[in-house]
């Protein structure tokens, strides 16, 4: 399995506010993604933060993670608010900052991937033909579609998508969905931020990763620029 990430501060942001991290030992590999949000450098500090402290759970807890994979992801979201959460009550500055997290852990040897998440940071894993949402996002749109309220169709283009109805840090404790995927017939994992989806549908995301395999993340990010590009862009393709 190889793993190829980028992360592009956008067309129009004056800093880049995602944070990406891709670790991977002899058995397994853990990738995420994190989109801050906040005032002035907080989402920037948050995500980092998140970031910071997914990795450093993932390299100290290695052997739980080997007996159970939920446990295992319940701490890293645990380790990571807590994290986010202690730093922004100590100054105005950070007071409120938070973040998305979304994290894919790859078990080499049986070709398990277990996901988590918490806010609208996505989650797909890739097929030959198609390519399959995993992740639920936790926005206002998004509890509107399951309500019937909206299609599914109108979620990703709604004026109030931006609206998160959870996310790491805004308190000190919280409880990710959690996700497993057979990866037998996965051709490739795919997690971005929002920065990619707002601007490109499902169809022609697959279609890039088809045609420009190992060059699809630089043209993925390449493709939202140019359609606008108002936000900070992360990818990370996994290719199995």
């Amino acid at each position: 399995m190889k793993g190829i990430y980028k992360t592009d501060i956008g067309n129009f942001r004056e800093k880049n506010e995602d944070s990406v991290i891709y670790v991977e030992d002899e058995d397994f590999i853990m990738a995420a993604v994190a989109d801050g949000m906040g005032g002035h450098k907080s989402g920037e500090v948050a995500s980092r933060l998140a970031m910071e402290s997914a990795e450093k759970y993932f390299l100290e807890h290695l052997e739980s993670l080997k007996s159970s994979p939920l446990e295992f992801i319940n701490g890293i979201f645990l380790n990571s608010c807590q994290s986010v959460y202690r730093e922004g009550i100590k100054s105005d500055e950070l007071d409120g900052m938070g973040t998305t997290m979304t994290i894919a852990i790859i078990d080499k040897s049986n070709k398990q991937a277990y996901f988590g998440n918490i806010g609208d940071s996505r989650a797909y894993v890739v097929f030959s033909d198609r390519l399959r949402q995993v992740t639920e996002d936790h926005s206002l749109v998004y509890e509107m579609y399951k309500n019937g309220q909206i299609s599914l169709k109108e979620v990703d283009n709604h004026p109030q998508r931006h609206v998160l109805t959870k996310a790491i840090g805004t308190c000190e404790n919280i409880v990710p969905d959690y996700y497993q995927e057979d990866l037998s017939q996965v051709d490739h994992i795919l997690i971005c931020t929002d920065g990619l989806t707002n601007y490109l549908p499902e169809n022609e995301i697959l279609d890039i990763i088809k045609e420009y395999a190992e060059q699809a993340v630089e043209e993925l990010i390449d493709e939202a620029k140019r359609r606008g590009g108002t936000d900070n862009i992360s990818v990370i393709l996994i290719n199995n």
